[in-house]
């Protein structure tokens, strides 16, 4: 898997919706470390038509975008709406998550994901006790050393340390994450708010990493020049190169926010392939 060439933050300060209704159900499988997916109305993202896997592979080779992709991902901003967020209005500090709580937002996150590749015939990636421990020390690195989404690029040293405590190869860069930062309003200014808003701000980043890095408001999602990068798309589908990309990842998600601004709020997507576990002991425990 070849490194990210660069780093393309996804930000926006449109207000999300309020929570939405139904939300997705899922079934762990006997080993507690790994979730599969079984889905009653699970989240789910459609890619609309135009939107193919050429597409995205062209733009990771030569950073040129048709102008179908263009048009299909303003579709795919404008038509993806239903979150089924469910209605969990318990409030959480987005920095301060129980275990618990990471678990099912790393799950609502892979439904989303793998939603979107198997509508382009890519296998699942799974969620995995490791990866989100790993995503942890992630979001502490970049805690503890005050650095943020905001920032012009990944937190690399930090990310290699966190690997090299994984029992992850710490020498190939940033291979790992796909960044975010949750979108910033009137209503949502701190590390406060529901669970069911936090999965529609999760959603909104989802939409916007698959669909051309879109930034605006939905007043603007007509506008072309919103619509700059399909990198993270390319990652996340497995649609960087012809001829290789990996078939499936671990993943897991965990949030860090800044010692003195709260309303700055890191979005952590670690996906670890396998071919770059050194160390399966450390990286499962």
């Amino acid at each position: 898997m070849r490194k990210i060439r660069k780093n393309v933050k996804l930000l926006s300060t449109i207000s999300i919706a309020a929570a939405l209704a139904g939300g997705a159900v899922t079934a762990l499988n006997n080993d507690s470390s790994t979730s599969t997916f079984s889905t009653v109305e699970a989240a789910s993202i459609t890619l609309p038509s135009g939107y193919t896997k050429s597409a995205i592979i062209k733009w990771n080779q030569t950073g040129k975008a048709s102008k179908a992709l263009i048009n299909a991902s303003k579709k795919g901003m404008k038509e993806n709406i239903n979150s089924e967020a469910g209605n969990d209005n318990s409030l959480v500090n987005v920095t301060k998550l129980t275990n618990s709580q990471k678990v099912e937002l790393s799950e609502y996150t892979l439904s989303l994901i793998n939603s979107a590749r198997n509508q382009l015939g890519k296998q699942s990636w799974t969620y995995k006790t490791g990866a989100l421990h790993f995503a942890d020390r992630v979001a502490n690195e970049y805690y503890d050393n005050n650095r943020s989404c905001w920032d012009a690029d990944h937190y690399v040293p930090g990310i290699e340390r966190a690997a090299k405590a994984s029992g992850l190869n710490s020498r190939v860069g940033q291979v790992y994450e796909d960044e975010a930062g949750l979108p910033i309003s009137p209503e949502f200014h701190t590390n406060i708010r529901t669970m069911s808003a936090l999965k529609n701000q999760i959603y909104f980043n989802v939409k916007q990493m698959l669909f051309g890095g879109f930034s605006g408001s939905d007043s603007q999602m007509n506008g072309s020049s919103r619509y700059t990068e399909w990198e993270h798309a390319g990652d996340l589908l497995g649609c960087r190169t012809k001829n290789y990309d990996t078939k499936t990842k671990y993943f897991g998600v965990s949030f860090s926010g800044l010692k003195d601004d709260p309303s700055k709020i890191s979005v952590h997507r670690m996906g670890v392939a396998k071919c770059y576990i050194q160390n399966y002991k450390k990286f499962n425990h």
